[in-house]
């Protein structure tokens, strides 16, 4: 029970020091706010569990593998972004040997919060019993349904981007289910429902949060979806929280589908390895293609004069979000905050700056073509997501 103790205190003090740093604007620890909510979420979760269950689910000595795994999971949806375009990041660390632990931690997170978080929604639930229901040749069904649902997606991704979070549930439930190993249509034949409904409430819960802790962050995502760019909870237009539900169920099929592998005693290495060559593949494709402004370091903020710059450096400021406001003047306020308008960045900033661009208000009259040329940007809804910004930032 000390052990369990311990692990609460903890959860709670790694959670309050996320807020703390980032409402004091605590250099680095500012940027890190994402990582300390969902871990200290995890940690508390799989500890409560562990009182009642005997067991904790993800803190054991599996957990680096498991952190790889989950990474690598998340990548494949990373890599169907580049074609979808409906997400992107903002204000990451510029260097590769801080950004690249970040996206394995992050990414590292998402089967151990919603694995645990469907484990406690099930400890509340019970089992449910309903009919049973067969299915004839549900793997076929199952399967040929998954792998069509992608192949909709990338040759439609405009209109067919919501099958993205179906189509790895169908194909690996099915996969599952021919192997014997914990399948949900298992649970149909069975009359039992329990764990299904379970994935779908903790997949939502999950989104909830994700959704929150996102919009506190400064590195962060930032949603360009088409067709509901402007109907949204704090970034997640309103339509994608049902989507929530199902990636809940899809991440599950995947954690049956290693307590299936651990079940039958077969060896979780060659997931491990698939999972770390996909990860790590995918960091540089996510650079690449997703990744759309980096934090600024001070040194490089030529509109705030040296002296001024020396005494930030002497109060241990190291990026623009480390910046008291109130110490800068008026014209440096106005370049401060379009630098950091959604995020914007320091490599855009410049070039808003060599077309007379020096302030959200002259921002707000640019349309999107144009600015897609001062820019470089080909993706017309990222564009209009700061064309939105500014606006929005002038009416006040």
């Amino acid at each position: 029970m000390k052990k369990h103790i311990a692990l609460i205190v903890f959860s709670f003090s790694l959670h309050l020091s996320g807020y703390f740093a980032i409402l004091n604007r605590i250099e680095p620890f500012q940027f890190f706010f994402y990582l300390t909510s969902w871990w200290s979420y995890i940690i508390f979760i799989d500890t409560i569990l562990s009182i009642k269950r005997k067991t904790f689910f993800v803190l054991n000595r599996n957990l680096p593998f498991l952190i790889v795994i989950s990474c690598g999971f998340w990548c494949i949806f990373e890599i169907i972004n580049v074609g979808l375009q409906n997400w992107f990041y903002i204000n990451l660390p510029p260097e590769v040997y801080h950004r690249y632990p970040g996206y394995l931690l992050s990414y590292g997170t998402v089967i151990p919060a919603i694995y645990v978080t469907q484990e406690l929604v099930y400890t509340f639930l019970g089992e449910i019993k309903t009919t049973p229901f067969l299915l004839k040749n549900y793997p076929l069904y199952s399967i040929s349904t998954g792998t069509l649902a992608i192949l909709l997606t990338y040759l439609f991704p405009t209109y067919c981007f919501p099958l993205t979070w179906i189509f790895f549930a169908l194909i690996v439930d099915g996969y599952n289910y021919t192997q014997g190993y914990p399948s949900f249509m298992e649970g149909f034949e069975k009359g039992r429902i329990g764990h299904l409904t379970a994935s779908l409430i903790a997949g939502l819960i999950c989104g909830l949060l994700w959704e929150t802790w996102n919009f506190w962050s400064i590195s962060k995502w930032i949603y360009s979806v088409p067709f509901f760019e402007d109907i949204k909870i704090f970034e997640m237009p309103i339509p994608g929280y049902i989507g929530f539900l199902v990636f809940g169920l899809e991440t599950m099929t995947f954690v049956n589908f290693l307590k299936g592998r651990e079940l039958y005693k077969k060896p979780l290495y060659p997931v491990i390895l698939i999972a770390l060559v996909l990860s790590i593949l995918s960091f540089a494709i996510i650079d690449r293609y997703t990744v759309f402004s980096y934090t600024t370091k001070i040194d490089r903020l030529s509109f705030i004069e040296p002296g001024k710059l020396d005494s930030l450096k002497n109060r241990g400021v190291k990026t623009s979000y480390g910046i008291d406001m109130n110490l800068l003047d008026r014209e440096e306020r106005a370049s401060i905050t379009l630098l950091h308008l959604k995020g914007l960045g320091y490599d855009n900033f410049l070039k808003l700056c060599e077309h007379g661009i020096r302030n959200a208000e002259e921002l707000s009259q640019y349309n999107e073509t144009t600015l897609s040329q001062i820019l470089g940007e080909k993706n017309p809804r990222r564009v209009r997501v700061y064309i939105k910004a500014a606006k929005r930032y002038s009416k006040q």
